[in-house]
């Protein structure tokens, strides 16, 4: 009876979350002064996909600010470590040692923001739904009020 209403609620939610998130991640990127030429805030894009009576929603974005949001590039290896030259007194050997200065520390752009968000989600797709369609079931009963003389 209800099954465009609510598919079009999930929709719609989904919609708003998305629309949510890339305004979030928007500021946590002017905050963390990533993107200094602005190319990837404007590559923030989503993208909905209905199916049979699911939708599902993806976030897209240019592939360096996952990189950023890992912390690696600039020369770094995957974890920031960098190598110096040492000597190992013990043997009497030189050796190379991983010592963790000068990490790139990762910049949580995205993945803080829509994960952080999905509680919302959550709790409007549980909840909402119940809400809207109780006020569509009492302006059909009012309106059956007001034709029935």
């Amino acid at each position: 009876m209800y099954g465009d209403l609510k598919l079009s609620f999930i929709q719609n939610s989904l919609n708003e979350y998305m629309q949510r998130n890339i305004l979030f991640i928007e500021r946590a990127a002017r905050a963390k002064k990533i993107g200094v030429t602005g190319d990837g805030i404007a590559s923030l894009a989503y993208k909905k996909a209905t199916e049979g009576a699911g939708t599902t929603a993806s976030l897209q974005f240019a592939d360096y600010l996952r990189y950023v949001d890992m912390g690696v590039g600039r020369g770094h290896p995957l974890g920031g470590l960098k190598t110096v030259s040492v000597e190992i007194k013990r043997r009497n050997l030189v050796g190379n040692a991983f010592v963790k200065d000068n990490i790139r520390k990762p910049k949580k752009l995205y993945s803080k923001t829509v994960y952080g968000n999905l509680g919302s989600l959550y709790s409007q797709l549980l909840y909402g739904f119940t809400e809207e369609t109780i006020a569509m079931l009492k302006k059909e009963i009012e309106e059956s009020k007001n034709i029935t003389p």
